[in-house]
């Protein structure tokens, strides 16, 4: 790992003292914050950035929590608003001077689609609240919902973060032929246009979630996608481990991030961006 390494994308869970929500969609294990420091130091990733999971809706507190007991010259989080929290700038003012950088609407993990009138009204909600302290908004959304935002997104006047390689759905194919094609691949097109104007990130994370190869932990049928998203737009780029793997929990990580490593090897200034730089300029470090 370069120095200075960003792990952009874990979660903290604890259904033992924080219960998830009814009608969670999974149940995960705990995995608290100390668990996670143990991880890291073993990716030698520096810096960390927790994500509200989506078995506790709205309800931060293991996470802020978490960002407690990590500091903020370590750590940054991106909380789940709701529209309490979004109208309470007391609350935003001492979330941010904890270390909270960015706000999560996630769409992908409930199984049923949100109608595109209640999304569009959420995301002008939280883009309203987070604006004025600069923060991010992270998106996790099926890739071919992209088109869909193309518009609206620009419009909101913040800076936007895809999960999950913009979680795109990758067509069976032929036997011989397992790797994404970007020709057909649904949403791709409009996640390219986003990311040329500036102010649109992708997060190099879960890739387990999209691959139709799982017995190669090198995931490389979504190679195509990530050398591409390396072409088009190397400083809007960042690596997340997506530790715990929830749903995939005591998946290793490792061999895909070296994976990473060797696809960046003959790039220094490539590798440093993705593991360092970016994140940095993100997550305001």
């Amino acid at each position: 790992m370069p120095a200075g390494a960003w792990d952009s994308h874990l979660h903290v869970t604890d259904p033992e003292r924080f219960p998830p929500l009814p009608g969670a969609q999974y149940t995960p294990g705990v995995n608290t914050v100390w668990d996670n420091a143990v991880f890291e130091r073993g990716m030698r990733c520096e810096r960390v950035v927790l994500v509200q999971p989506s078995i506790y809706g709205a309800d931060n507190t293991l996470l802020i929590d978490s960002l407690k007991a990590y500091g903020p010259r370590r750590a940054r989080a991106v909380v789940v608003l709701d529209a309490a929290a979004a109208n309470n700038s007391a609350l935003l003012r001492e979330w941010h001077a904890l270390g909270v950088r960015g706000v999560r609407v996630n769409v992908q993990s409930g199984g049923v689609a949100e109608p595109p009138g209640r999304l569009e009204q959420r995301l002008r909600q939280d883009a309203g609240a987070i604006k004025p302290l600069n923060w991010v908004l992270q998106l996790y959304t099926p890739m071919a919902a992209i088109p869909s935002l193309a518009d609206l997104l620009p419009e909101l006047g913040v800076r936007v973060v895809f999960d999950h390689l913009g979680a795109p759905a990758l067509s069976s194919g032929a036997a011989d032929s397992p790797a994404a094609n970007l020709q057909t691949l649904a949403g791709f097109d409009a996640l390219v246009h986003l990311l040329g104007k500036g102010n649109t990130w992708v997060k190099i994370s879960g890739p387990y979630r999209m691959s139709r190869e799982l017995s190669d932990l090198e995931f490389s049928d979504l190679d195509p996608i990530i050398k591409e998203l390396f072409r088009v737009a190397p400083s809007r780029l960042v690596y997340g481990s997506d530790w715990p793997h929830t749903r995939f929990e005591g998946l290793d990580i490792k061999p895909w991030t070296r994976h990473l490593l060797n696809m960046t090897r003959d790039d220094d200034e490539l590798r440093r961006k993705l593991f360092t730089d970016n994140a940095r300029e993100l997550w305001g470090a």
